[in-house]
């Protein structure tokens, strides 16, 4: 027998000896266990509302043919309260991927994530995506994840509005605001900063009203305190995490108010804290145009076969989008879908845009064929509408809420996330902004002289005119000495969280370190890179920061080409980063892993490991799209 083939043969015996291990593995972890679980054989029968709330973490079997186990953890409303008074509890929903090693001296513990917002629902991220992001992290730990308290499944659930009539009523708050930089093109599209405003008033009205309990206690400091309560009731004492963009903001003040309590943590797409504790909001549009134009600039590159919308120069295609937004200012287009109907105007479109940049991989494509056919002489506005999509109103519970037969419709209101939680957690964070019209006024004129897309993002900031006032939460300083690094990432062109912001936070966390990420989107996770998520692994894995300097590629284009396995089938011939030597980094994991087992070559498990990386960061990619509504992140 030859070299090669004694070769083949070992890898094929490792992986063999792996797959029985693990097998053996979690069988033993099944009946074994050293977590309180509910067995159930009816899976498919699931409800949240049946979970009783606990001060223990019991986990229940849940989403049918996943490997989920869910569960609700009951902690003080307000974690700041020591008084002899109980003011009531919170329960936090939660989700998990099992480790298969949760039996077994391997197992690592759980690594928390959050996926931003602020509002976004980590019970759908992980529910989605779990087994993707456990492989990335590797497979000693649980991934787990919650809705932060007011927000989905979590109670008490934020709510302004009486039922989803009131709500219909008043209709979305969200527009693009006349008066901004894009005020010539725009015309009469849009609303007014008056009406934008004024309606903020009015919706903080019905909060200073409805608030309740709620009010002083749905914020981030409150939430830091749920994150150590579910490490405790882990048995643990340290907190391993990665967060996304507000999750970021999340993770920095826990380490700030528990700077001893971080075992590891990955803040990813970082958000400047100062910036959003002050509810300024005008530091985070610094690379969006540069995001754009990359949309441009990557069209036109993989040609009009994989870009419909391609023009023969980038900025031929952006004339071709401020065509398209002349038209619609001037003769917007009536539309009836299948599920939803409305109009599609110059607001729509471009609230649709900015959103996509947020995803690349998961939504350029689609939007150039929506942009390829609203502008051809047709002016066909179905992708364009159906990429943005609108539910139809629908009343909830039409029969008796209390009744058995409207159970689903009950669980149904009880898990859907409502934009009410993001307003809520932000304004209360924040700073309290003047109440008066010309201050919003001059704050948009303010912030569109750095950014073209102002008059979408000042939605945020004004929309906390006349919040009510409530005990303040803890807004900083938001720095410390933490009890192990931090690893901040930052991609080059994020179109909400500037690379500029790691590297502002990092210096208030002495130790930290800042890996950058070549790639627009928010946040690493929504462009394919080996080399990032390899080194979010190793510092999980090892506590290893990567070097000083260090850069990460990615393994191919937003717009693939005809084959686009040529541009990522090169992925293990060691890429050299910054100071660091990406290969050697892997493949010392690699090795690691193979001795584990006793047998393989290393170098060719390795070559397995990373052709299954190559497909997880590739399918994260495509996947991640914002949990919440793209607004903030």
């Amino acid at each position: 027998m030859d070299t090669w083939s004694l070769a083949r043969l070992r890898v094929v015996l490792a992986v063999a000896l792996l797959v029985l291990v693990l097998s053996l593995i979690l069988l033993s972890g099944l009946a074994d266990g050293d977590y309180e679980a509910i067995s159930s054989s009816a899976v498919k029968d699931f409800y949240w509302i049946d979970i009783k709330p606990s001060h223990d973490l019991v986990w229940h079997p849940c989403y049918n043919s996943l490997r989920r186990e869910c569960a609700r953890l009951l902690v003080p409303l307000d974690h700041l309260n020591h008084s002899d008074e109980n003011p009531g509890h919170a329960a936090i929903a939660l989700i998990r991927v099992p480790s298969p090693l949760l039996s077994t001296p391997r197992y690592r513990g759980p690594i928390l994530f959050n996926p931003g917002g602020p509002g976004g629902s980590g019970v759908d991220l992980v529910n989605k995506l779990g087994d993707d992001l456990a492989l990335v992290v590797g497979e000693g730990f649980d991934v787990v994840s919650f809705d932060p308290r007011g927000v989905a499944r979590s109670t008490p659930k934020v709510n302004f509005f009486d039922g989803p009539g009131e709500r219909a009523a008043w209709g979305d708050t969200l527009d693009v605001i006349r008066g901004g930089p894009n005020d010539e093109l725009q015309g009469e599209s849009g609303r007014s900063i008056e009406k934008t405003w004024a309606r903020a008033v009015v919706t903080n009205k019905l909060v200073g009203e409805r608030g309740g309990d709620w009010l002083g206690n749905i914020n981030t400091e409150q939430t830091a305190h749920d994150m150590l309560s579910i490490v405790k009731a882990y048995g643990r004492e340290k907190l391993m995490y990665w967060g996304f963009s507000y999750g970021t903001i999340l993770g920095s003040t826990f380490a700030a108010l528990f700077p001893d309590n971080v075992e590891r943590m990955v803040l990813d797409g970082v958000v400047d804290s100062a910036d959003y504790y002050a509810t300024a909001w005008n530091t985070n549009l610094l690379n969006t145009s540069e995001t754009l134009n990359q949309f441009f600039t990557s069209c036109h590159q993989a040609g009009p076969s994989s870009c419909p919308f391609w023009a023969p120069t980038p900025t031929l295609i952006s004339a071709n989008l401020t065509r398209i937004y002349h038209d619609l200012v001037a003769n917007p287009i009536p539309v009836r879908g299948s599920t939803a109907y409305g109009v599609l105007d110059y607001s729509f479109v471009r609230q649709g845009i900015f959103a996509a940049l947020y995803a690349p991989y998961a939504t350029w494509p689609a939007l150039a064929d929506a942009l390829a056919a609203l502008g051809g002489p047709q002016r066909d506005p179905t992708l364009m509408w159906n990429f943005t999509p609108r539910e139809m109103f629908k009343c909830s519970c039409s029969g008796s809420c209390d009744d058995e037969s409207d159970k689903d419709e009950r669980e149904k209101d009880f898990v859907k996330a409502l934009p009410d939680g993001q307003a809520a957690i932000l304004c209360s964070d924040g700073e309290s902004i003047p109440f008066n019209i010309s201050s919003s006024r001059a704050y948009l004129e303010d912030l569109s002289k750095t950014s073209e897309w102002a008059d979408i993002w000042a939605n945020i900031h004004i929309s906390c005119t006349g919040w009510p006032k409530a005990k303040k939460p803890f807004r900083g300083p938001i720095e410390g000495n933490t009890s192990f690094p931090i690893l901040f990432i930052g991609n080059t062109a994020d179109p909400v969280t500037p690379l500029v912001h790691a590297r502002t936070m990092s210096k208030r966390f002495p130790g930290s370190r800042v890996l950058t990420q070549d790639s627009p989107g928010h946040c690493s996770i929504n462009s394919p890179s080996i080399c990032t998520q390899a080194h979010v692994q190793n510092y999980f894995l090892t506590g290893t920061l990567p070097a000083e300097g260090t850069i990460c590629p990615v393994i191919m284009p937003p717009f693939p080409p005809a084959s686009s396995e040529d541009n990522y089938n090169d992925v293990n011939e060691g890429v050299v980063v910054g100071d660091s030597r990406e290969k050697e980094m892997v493949f010392d994991a690699g090795e690691k892993k193979a001795e584990n087992f006793g047998s393989g070559d290393a170098s060719e498990i390795l070559m397995m490991m990373d052709e299954k990386m190559k497909d997880v960061v590739v399918e994260l990619s495509k996947a991640w799209k914002p949990f919440n509504r793209p607004l903030f992140g």
